[in-house]
C-alpha cells in the first residue's frame, strides 16, 4: 500500500516523501492602500475609461461663462461677472490635468478642476439672489 503525502497534489501518487510536489502557498496580498492610493486608481481608471471627460468640462466652464456674460446684458448689472474669474482658474486647473502624467497629479488637478467650478456655479447662484 502506498501513501500519499499530505503535501502532494491530487494526482501525484508517489510514496516517498521526499519526491513529494511541494504544496502551494498561499499568494502573498496585495498591500494595504490606503484612501489616497485608491482614490488614485479610481481616479485614473475614470480618466482612461472615458477619455472625452477633459472635453465635456471644458465646454461646461464655455457655457457657464456664457451665461455670465448674457445675464450682464439683460441684469444691467456687472454681479454676474463674479463667478467668471472662479471659471477661469478651473480652466486653468483643466489644462494642468491634461498635461499631467501621474496617477497623483491627474488626481489633484481633476479635485482643484471641480472645487473651483463648484465654488463657481455656488458664486453664480448667490449672484442670482443678489440681483433678482
Amino acid at each position: 500500500m502506498t501513501t500519499v503525502p499530505l503535501t502532494a497534489p491530487r494526482g501525484d501518487e508517489t510514496a516517498d516523501p521526499g519526491e513529494a510536489v511541494p504544496a502551494e502557498t498561499e499568494p502573498a496580498a496585495a498591500p494595504v492602500v490606503g484612501i489616497l492610493e485608491l482614490s488614485e486608481r479610481v481616479a485614473a481608471s475614470v480618466f482612461t475609461r472615458f477619455p472625452w471627460l477633459p472635453r465635456a468640462a471644458e465646454i461646461m466652464l464655455a457655457l457657464c461663462t456664457l451665461v455670465c456674460l448674457v445675464a450682464v446684458g439683460t441684469r444691467l448689472s456687472a454681479l454676474p461677472l463674479l463667478p467668471i474669474p472662479l471659471f477661469v482658474v478651473a480652466w486653468l486647473f483643466l489644462r494642468q490635468w491634461r498635461a499631467s502624467e501621474t496617477r497623483a497629479l491627474q488626481l489633484r488637478w481633476s479635485l482643484l478642476t471641480a472645487l473651483a467650478a463648484m465654488v463657481g456655479f455656488w458664486v453664480m447662484s448667490v449672484v442670482a439672489r443678489w440681483v433678482s
